[in-house]
């Protein structure tokens, strides 16, 4: 009777063992993308100084400039976050992932105005199991994924706004 019992179960775990999960994770949220560079009416010089005020609130990796050639740009470090398109869960009960991500911000004056580009660099945090990826000294890794382009259209509007706004001096 106990090998009876010992062998159903071991059947039953085997058979789920071998069961190939279809792994829904992580979902994704479709949306519109956003600009992610703008031509601010302003010269070079005040829009500069609306970026660094704008980005002073990031963790800063990398800073230069040039004014004799009116370019400029400045990289963020990691900053931890929470997706706007990855979720865990269905329906009403999605949890946003967490992730990571840098920003590059370019600064390009020109005679029209000032061109302010951002590129977003967005990472997940999975294991490797549910991602799909070989365990590579770690469970856990950090995994590439596209931004919805709403964090840089929201920093493109939040420096326009500074750079325009007259009482603004660099």
């Amino acid at each position: 009777m106990k090998r009876l019992i010992f062998l159903s179960l071991l059947i039953i775990f085997g058979l789920t063992a071998c069961y190939n999960k279809e792994f829904n994770e992580p979902g994704k949220l479709e949306v519109d993308g956003r600009a992610t560079e703008r031509n601010i009416r302003v010269g070079y010089d005040k829009t500069w100084a609306a970026v660094q005020s704008i980005l002073s609130r990031f963790p800063i990796n990398r800073r230069d400039s040039d004014d004799v050639s009116s370019r400029a740009f400045v990289v963020t470090d990691w900053v931890q976050g929470k997706s706007d398109i990855l979720y865990h869960g269905f329906d009403d009960n999605r949890v946003p992932y967490s992730i990571r991500y840098r920003l590059t911000v370019y600064v390009m004056g020109g005679s029209m105005g000032t061109k302010v580009q951002i590129k977003n660099i967005e990472q997940y945090r999975d294991d490797a199991i549910t991602a799909g990826t070989d365990i590579d000294g770690s469970l856990y890794t950090w995994i590439r994924t596209e931004s919805s382009t709403l964090k840089e259209a929201r920093l493109l509007d939040e420096i326009e706004k500074l750079a325009m706004d007259p009482k603004f001096q660099p």
